[in-house]
């Protein structure tokens, strides 16, 4: 009889283990939600801090390099297009119909500024991060500026040589005097001082759709378009080069890590990297159909990009391999009533730690370790845990000294929720 007993008891919990795995997997199904909304501009701070715009008024913030990305309330529905970093406290950033907004709080409130129209706004540039001059840029002709960091905004009344109804998608201003604008029907307008004044660019330019420009320094600009277009000027618009890529997609971003390398990405997943100052770009497989709206290149070897459907994806090899990250989750109010805890301690851990949490209910636990880079390099937990406090050690004897992040992640009947802590490895 015991033998039997026991066989049924193993049987009822190996039972009861499918059937909350099962539970979890429909809960995931229906809490667990990707940042659906496309994404159309991405900024870093630094290695870990971030912020990313898109659709329906989505700001979202990281402060671990990807891992996780949190909501912030902007106040508005319009899609936002185009952040300008200006401190690492002030933001300001345009959308449709108008839409400019500005946080001097590192992201977490957002006001609104006046444009004064309610035309789309696509692009927005400052002559630096400290800079006082911005140009915000949109359809219909559309130029604003401001010399207040945002605050304020005016129109500019154009020369009567530059067509009025030009839609604008792009401004880049490389110093406090020159700048570049593109748009629709290769649409191309310069400055020499601080926007007050544009005037169109002497070169042929090709007739194409642009859609995004920058600056590398004070007289070197890019501009991406429609069918892999990018042309390139050293002489602050005096002439223009037309590049080879290779693609016919639309490429909506390029970012430069130095003078040698930069990624360019567009629709379909393109992905394009040069190593030769832009003179020669190879095809990049980065294994998705999405669109990439939005890129930023850290350094040489860590780079970000999104878009559609809220994809975000990170290179750590200098844009060879891709990874998805970024999963977005609904709060759990649980976390913010600090019933659920994560601590290390000691922290600077030189080289061991313990790591200590909570769990409120049945629920299945991963607890991963991950680089500054964004890789995991430890899975310390993965199981089923009851209510309860646990602890267990973090061995960083194989690390290199650095900062790390400890990611707890836990699924329940209440969904999926994720916390993260970093961790700094003294040796």
């Amino acid at each position: 009889m015991k033998p039997l007993l026991f066989m049924n008891i193993a049987i009822n919990r190996y039972l009861m283990f499918m059937f909350f795995a099962f539970a979890v997997s429909l809960h995931t199904t229906a809490q667990y939600r990707p940042a659906g909304n496309d994404l159309w501009c991405m900024e870093f701070f630094d290695d870990v801090n971030g912020i990313t715009i898109g659709g329906s008024g989505t700001i979202r913030q990281t402060s671990d390099g990807g891992l996780n990305w949190t909501d912030r309330t902007s106040g508005t529905l319009n899609t936002l297009k185009k952040t300008a970093i200006l401190t690492d406290d002030n933001i300001v950033v345009v959308g449709t119909r108008g839409t400019i907004l500005k946080t001097t709080d590192h992201g977490e409130t957002w006001l609104s500024k006046s444009s004064g129209l309610n035309l789309d706004l696509y692009g927005i540039s400052f002559g630096g991060r400290l800079s006082e001059v911005g140009i915000a840029v949109g359809d219909n002709g559309t130029i604003l500026r401001s010399t207040d960091q945002g605050e304020t905004w005016n129109s500019l009344t154009m020369d009567v040589n530059i067509t009025k109804q030009v839609n604008y998608r792009s401004v880049a201003l490389g110093s406090e005097n020159n700048g570049v604008i593109v748009g629709q029907n290769g649409a191309l307008l310069l400055t020499s001082n601080g926007g007050i004044t544009w005037y169109n660019s002497p070169s042929i330019i090709p007739n194409v759709n642009f859609v995004f420009a920058i600056m590398v320094d004070e007289n070197t600009a890019f501009a991406t378009g429609e069918n892999g277009m990018i042309i390139k000027t050293i002489n602050m618009g005096e002439s223009w080069e037309t590049i080879a890529t290779g693609v016919n997609n639309t490429l909506y971003r390029i970012r430069f890590a130095d003078d040698q390398n930069a990624i360019s990405v567009g629709t379909e997943g393109t992905i394009l990297k040069t190593t030769d100052g832009g003179l020669s770009w190879a095809n990049e497989t980065s294994g998705i159909s999405n669109n990439l709206n939005c890129l930023f290149v850290v350094d040489e070897q860590v780079s970000y990009t999104g878009g559609s459907d809220g994809i975000i994806m990170k290179t750590t090899d200098g844009g060879v391999s891709w990874f998805q990250q970024g999963g977005y989750y609904s709060p759990v109010s649980k976390f913010d009533r600090g019933e659920l805890k994560l601590s290390v301690y000691p922290n600077p851990s030189n080289p061991n730690s313990v790591i200590n949490y909570s769990v409120t209910e049945l629920s299945f636990v991963t607890l991963k370790i991950y680089d500054l880079l964004g890789k995991e390099v430890e899975l310390i937990v993965n199981e089923i845990h009851n209510t309860g406090s646990y602890s267990v050690i973090f061995d960083g004897t194989k690390l290199s000294s650095g900062m790390y992040f400890c990611k707890m992640m836990i699924q329940n009947d209440n969904g999926i929720t994720a916390k993260t802590m970093k961790i700094i490895l003294v040796k």
